[in-house]
């Protein structure tokens, strides 16, 4: 299952990027993020994050691994937890004297998961744009 979402926000590029990059922020930002904590690397390919989400009452572990990095451009982390994997590609492009960010997020479910996650569509949709309102909402007020 894919989602897309699209914000507009004040910041340049840059500084978009690198508060987007350092994933520890994710939690600052995204309300499905319990906690988001650097476990490996300096924020290029192969740094990982332990990331806790809150997912339908529960917390979940994800092992998050920067997979690409194109600076002020792409971050594309992968996600693995007992129950699903998830690409996530944020993009990043000048809009006027912001920055356009545009968050995909591939969801695939393992084992049983896999089956009921056709049935989840609206809720991943909904933790999507929950997720890039709680950024434009940082990254404006800086």
């Amino acid at each position: 299952m894919v989602v897309r979402e699209t914000i507009e926000v004040a910041p340049s590029v840059e500084d978009a990027f690198a508060y987007v990059a350092d994933f520890t922020t994710s939690a600052e930002w995204d309300p499905g993020i319990v906690s988001s904590v650097l476990v490996a690397g300096d924020g290029g390919v192969g740094t990982e994050y332990d990331v806790v989400a809150h997912f339908r009452g529960r917390e979940v572990p994800f092992r998050f691994r920067v997979t690409e990095l194109d600076p002020n451009r792409r971050l594309v982390l992968v996600g693995e937890g007992k129950g699903a994997r998830s690409t996530d590609t944020i993009e990043f492009e000048r809009s006027g004297d912001g920055t356009r960010i545009t968050y995909t997020a591939d969801f695939r479910g393992k084992g049983l998961f896999a089956l009921a996650l056709p049935f989840m569509a609206a809720t991943f949709r909904r933790l999507a744009a929950d997720a890039l309102a709680g950024l434009k909402v940082v990254l404006d007020a800086w």
